[in-house]
């Protein structure tokens, strides 16, 4: 990356944009994956009549982690400083590529995972193994959701980099 190829500066200062509302989002998001799954725990632990406390814990954990990851990237969140430029444009670019792969993978391997422990452990399609597999299918939702969040930051960033440019 040179100071004279300005297209290049720009994608990097574009993709450095987006890079930095990537870590915010992820600072927040993904511990907030972690208490939407224990919440889940939690409410089908009630339904099922059995104790809710782990899914509890994890929900208060991931509200906790959450608020806090909030909190450190206040900064970054709100500051008018001009992000510094990707140091790394083609990973990015190949990120940007790579990322549904990800997600389906994720996905599926989850379903299979739990699929597997319902139909070939002991106790998998008894009711009070319900709750632990409620939450084993919202955390790999809210990781895809979060990886194609990022991605579609990635692949907007020059709009998104110029709204930013024009409002600071």
């Amino acid at each position: 990356m040179t100071g004279t190829d300005t297209e290049l500066v720009l994608d990097g200062a574009a993709f450095g944009y987006a890079q930095r509302r990537s870590w915010v989002f992820s600072a927040w998001w993904y511990p907030a994956v972690l208490g939407a799954s224990g919440m889940a725990q939690a409410g089908l632990a009630v339904a099922l009549g059995a104790s809710a406390e782990t899914g509890i814990v994890l929900a208060i954990l991931g509200a906790a982690c959450s608020a806090l990851g909030w909190a450190v990237t206040a900064r970054p969140r709100f500051t008018t400083k001009p992000p510094r430029p990707a140091s790394h444009v083609p990973r990015v670019e190949q990120g940007i590529r790579v990322t549904p792969i990800m997600i389906r993978t994720i996905l599926i391997v989850s379903v299979l995972g739990v699929a597997a422990l319902v139909l070939f452990t002991p106790k998998g399609g008894s009711p009070e193994t319900l709750p632990l597999l409620g939450m084993l299918m919202v955390w790999p939702l809210g990781l895809a959701a979060g990886l194609a969040y990022t991605r579609s930051l990635m692949v907007n960033c020059a709009e998104l980099y110029a709204r930013w440019l024009e409002r600071r």
